[in-house]
């Protein structure tokens, strides 16, 4: 299984196959742990080994829940993706198959696109309140980066028209720099 970095198209798919090997692998374990000390200590429970398999069972609990919150979620189309890495202006980066989470809700975005003073974001499919994710995002990019301004559209034609008013970019100050340096690992830091 090849590795795919947060924010890379296929993300998604790779997580998922990632989180469920992980949790079968640690579930085998588990049972392996716990048999082991049946059948060494006469089938009697009390022992060291149950400890350990029961122990062992947390990251286990913690790869399926990490399955569990992007299973609902679906790649973009590889098409789309291509189209908007074709289209994307000079300076900008763009993130694909985003799941976020916040205290209370789950968000997918399909793509964003960042750059100096500006995230750019498309919502992905589902229910999602798009004034809650402009929010959410909007606050934690001001911690990060001055005069950023947030927009997060619903359907793709309007990231592909937004990404057209962009004509050009102007180059980064060593302080505005840093300051979307930051921007792009604190909006890593959220894909879950």
């Amino acid at each position: 299984m090849k590795k795919v970095s947060k924010g890379q198209y296929g993300y998604l798919a790779y997580r998922k196959k990632r989180t469920l090997t992980n949790t079968i692998i640690y579930a085998v374990i588990c049972i392996v742990v716990y048999v082991v000390g049946l059948l060494l200590n006469h089938m009697s429970r009390q022992n060291i080994f149950t400890v350990i398999a029961v122990l062992g069972v947390l990251p286990m609990v913690k790869q399926m829940v990490g399955f569990v919150v992007v299973f609902p979620f679906h790649n973009m189309e590889k098409e789309v993706y291509d189209k908007a890495e074709q289209e994307l202006p000079e300076g900008m980066e763009l993130m694909a198959d985003l799941v976020i989470t916040s205290s209370e809700k789950i968000m997918h975005l399909d793509m964003l696109a960042v750059c100096n003073h500006r995230v750019l974001a498309v919502l992905g499919d589902g229910k999602q309140e798009l004034s809650y994710v402009r929010e959410y995002l909007s606050k934690g990019v001001a911690n990060w980066g001055t005069d950023y301004k947030v927009q997060i559209v619903e359907k793709h034609k309007g990231f592909f028209q937004e990404m057209e008013r962009i004509s050009e970019i102007a180059p980064c100050t060593d302080e505005e720099q840093e300051e979307l340096d930051n921007v792009k690992s604190y909006l890593r830091s959220l894909i879950v």
